[in-house]
This record gives C-alpha cells, structure tokens and sequence, in this order.
C-alpha cells in the first residue's frame, strides 16, 4: 500500500494548500479592492447629513454640540456625522481623516459648495461648516475630554475596551500545533485510505496470478470477514473477476467436452473404416462392397468435419458478409421449397403460412439459411409419417417470431436444455448432433433467440426471434 498511502497523504495536502490559497487570494482582493469613495453616501447618509444641517442652520453650532453630547452620553456611541469648522476643528475633536481634511480645505479654499458626500452649511452665527460621514469609523470616537466631576480625562470606548483586552492573558500564538494536527490528519486520513484500497487490489492481483497459472476455480467478490459482497465500485470490479473466471472456466470446460466428443465422433467412422480396409485384404471378392462402406464413412468423416469447421468458424465471429442485408422471409422460402420435396418422399409435408412478405436483416445469408434448413429437417425426421411440419410467422414486439412444430414425439423436459448443445442426440435417428448446434450459433450470430418446448398432447416446437425491420 506504499505507493498509494503518498498518493493520498500528498493528495490531501495539495488540496488542502489549494483550498487556504484560493481563500486567501480572496480574502486579499476583498481587502485591498479601493472603495469608490472615503464617505458614505446613500439615501440614509443623505438624511442624516440634512438632519444635521437644519441643527446648525436653526439653532447653530453649540445646539449641535450639545445634541451629540447628550446622544453619546446616552447611547455610548457617537452620531456618525463629522462637523468641521473653516478653522478645521471638528466639533466634537474627533480626528478627521487626512484625505478628507485635504479635501475640507480645498472646499474651503475655493469657496465650493458641496462635493459627493460632503455639504457645505452656513450655520446660524454665519459661520462655515463641513458636514460629511467617513466610512472608517475608527474616527468617530472624540478625543479625550475632561471628566467634570474629577477634571481627569474621561476614557474613549476603545480605550475602555483595548484596556479590557490588556487585563486578559494572551493565547499564546502556536503556529506549529495547528500545522502538526494537520499532518497527523492526513497521515490517518492517507493511511485509511490506502489500506482501504490496497487490500481489495492485493487480493485481485493475486487472484489474477492464480488465473494465470490455470487455477480459474478462485473467487474473490465475498468478503473474508462477513462472508458478503461489496456494495461498492470495487466490489462491482471484484465481481466483474468473478464473472470472468466463471466464463473462461465453463469455457474451457465446454472446450474440452467438445474436445472429447469429436474424438468419439471420428473414432466410430475410423474404425469402420479400417475394419472395411481388412475385409477387403481377407475377401478380395468382396472388394466393392468394401470400397462401398469406405466410401460411406469417408463422406461421413467429410460431413462431420465440415460441421466441426462450420461451427469453429461461427464460435470465431468470421462473418464476411454479415453487413449484407437480406429478405429473411425470401432465405426461409427457398429452405421450405427444398424440404417439402423432401419431406414429400417419406408421406410427409411441410406447411408454411406467412403474412409477412418482406423482413430485412443484416447477416450471413448462407449461415441463417443453414440454421433453417438443420431446423426444419430436423422436425421432419421426428414427425410420423402422414402429418405435417407446420411453419408459422408473425410480428411479435417489433421481431419476427418463426415457429416449427412437428408431430412426434418432442424431447423429454429434462434433455430440453441440453437440446442445442453440440454432440447430443436423442432417438433412434442417425446423425453426430451438431445441427442445431450450429443453427443456435447462426441465430445468436444476428442477436437472435433460438428456444424449443414441448407441445400438447405432441409434437416439439422450436421458436426463433429475429430483430430486423419489415414492411
């Protein structure tokens, strides 16, 4: 879990570095953004600046002193509005900006009478005034004035409250505790989650190794401690191991059956073969009926090769002309037409009906008409004698759904799932069981649906589902 603890521990810290960046990169443009102006302005500026306007007008400038007098006196805080004489006192000696003072002065100077944010009054004693609010109040408090009971200088609220401060015993600033507890988070947190993932991808990559070396019987997605499947993504990627070596597994095992099979298959015609070569080399007066059975199993041999190739061939996806598009109902038609001469020599006959006259598909025409023609003989070697193979078809949810019911005696319910599996068999009719093996694989080579049941009171009916589109 090395690798992937400093991924996650140097993880953490890049965003935790990126996260006190970007807030104080804002923090910093937030302060230092100039504001558009060293007074307040607005509406309720602008009223308070008339109110106090009126004062000095009506009743002059001690009325107005004594009014911010009382106001502090009562409410501890001063009216927010600055009074500044043309001898540059403020009315109450609160300390006027630099700034605005350079400003009062050129107002004064120039004989000006009013700027945004400031008014210049004319009081009752016909003396000149500045009124203006600064939007730093750290000047609304007045210098210090003498206590009248006692005469000592009475104490500001910010004096009072820094006094306050003083008698409280500092923090004691710790920098390095804050950076420590930092790093021991993201030791935890980096430890966590790397033990979090590490230990699932061990056991997949041991799981692979062990697949590697032919041992697919392993599984991994349980857990070993509660016996429980992950809920999570790692749990669906430990699941997806599962299901993977569950496919190669029954793969490989299907392989090998297959394997064996063939093996079986061709050792039956082989020996025949050799016991016809030996009745030849004992009775050369039998030699043409021997060369006649030598003949039969060869052609035997031939076939069976040619269905083992046919079948290779569709589990290896090689389809030249699976981009082709093709009139299925025109592909069965011509099947039927052959199998109802066939099935006509044995006093049997095969009925096709139809409302459907044109469904177009994308496939492998001699494939999909392979896997009709195995189909369809298929129903006419079990069907008596005097009956009918009926072939039926019709529109089924948007697919074209072809069903082929016999007469005889269909297949025992146990056998059904095993009906299209290569080499199986099932009566006393010839043949190596690879037809309908190879008619499924040409079926689901189109993305279609090959199945079979049983019907009442006889008769086995196989159904195909084909997509495509029709008219």
């Amino acid at each position: 879990m090395g690798k992937l603890f400093w991924k996650f521990f140097f993880g953490f810290w890049l965003c935790l570095i990126a996260a006190a960046v970007a807030t104080g990169t804002a923090l910093y443009l937030m302060r230092e953004k100039p504001a558009s102006s060293d007074l307040a302005e607005g509406p309720r500026a602008q009223f308070m600046l008339e109110t106090i306007q009126e004062v000095l007008e009506g009743k002059g400038p001690d009325a107005l002193r004594d009014l911010l007098d009382r106001n502090r006196q009562r409410t501890g805080n001063a009216i927010p509005v600055f009074a500044v004489s043309s001898k540059g006192q403020e009315i109450l000696s609160r300390e006027v900006p630099e700034n605005i003072q350079q400003r009062i002065t050129a107002l004064f100077n120039n004989n000006e009478s009013t700027e945004q944010g400031i008014l210049k009054v004319t009081a009752q004693d016909q003396s000149q005034w500045i009124l203006f609010i600064p939007r730093n109040r750290r000047h609304l408090e007045p210098a210090n004035t003498a206590n009248p009971n006692t005469g000592e200088p009475e104490q500001t609220h910010s004096e009072k409250r820094k006094q306050r401060e003083a008698l409280e015993p500092p923090l004691p600033p710790v920098p390095g505790a804050g950076l420590f507890a930092a790093f021991l988070a993201s030791l935890l947190f980096a430890g966590v989650l790397a033990y979090t993932f590490s230990r699932p991808l061990n056991t997949l990559k041991n799981a692979f190794r062990e697949a590697g070396k032919g041992r697919l019987g392993v599984r991994i997605s349980n857990s070993h401690k509660t016996g429980k499947k992950r809920s999570d993504e790692i749990g669906e990627l430990l699941s997806g191991f599962d299901h993977m070596a569950e496919e190669i597994e029954t793969r490989i095992e299907q392989q090998k059956a297959l394997l064996h099979d063939v093996s079986h298959e061709l050792r039956s015609p082989l020996a025949r073969l050799n016991l016809a070569v030996g009745l030849a080399r004992q009775n050369p007066a039998q030699l043409d009926t021997s060369l006649s059975r030598i003949e039969t199993e060869a052609e035997r041999l031939d076939n069976l090769i040619g269905q083992l190739l046919n079948l290779s061939r569709l589990d290896s996806r090689q389809n030249p002309e699976s981009n082709r598009e093709h009139n299925v109902i025109e592909l069965l038609l011509a099947v039927v037409d052959d199998a109802q001469f066939e099935a006509e020599q044995q006093n049997k006959q095969v009925v096709f009906n139809s409302r459907i006259k044109l469904w177009r598909l994308n496939c492998d025409a001699e494939s999909l008409q392979g896997a009709f023609d195995n189909i369809i003989r298929n129903a006419i070697k079990h069907t008596p004698a005097n009956t009918a193979v009926s072939i039926d078809c019709s529109l089924q949810e948007k697919q074209l759904r072809i069903e082929i019911k016999d007469q005889g005696p269909g297949v025992p319910a146990a056998l059904l799932p095993k009906l299209f599996t290569p080499f199986f068999k099932h009566g006393e009719h010839s043949g190596h069981g690879l037809g309908l093996a190879i008619a499924k694989k040409s079926i689901q080579r189109v993305n279609g649906v090959l199945d079979a049941r049983n019907c009442a009171p006889n008769g086995l009916l196989v159904c195909i589902e084909l997509p495509g589109k029709g008219t």
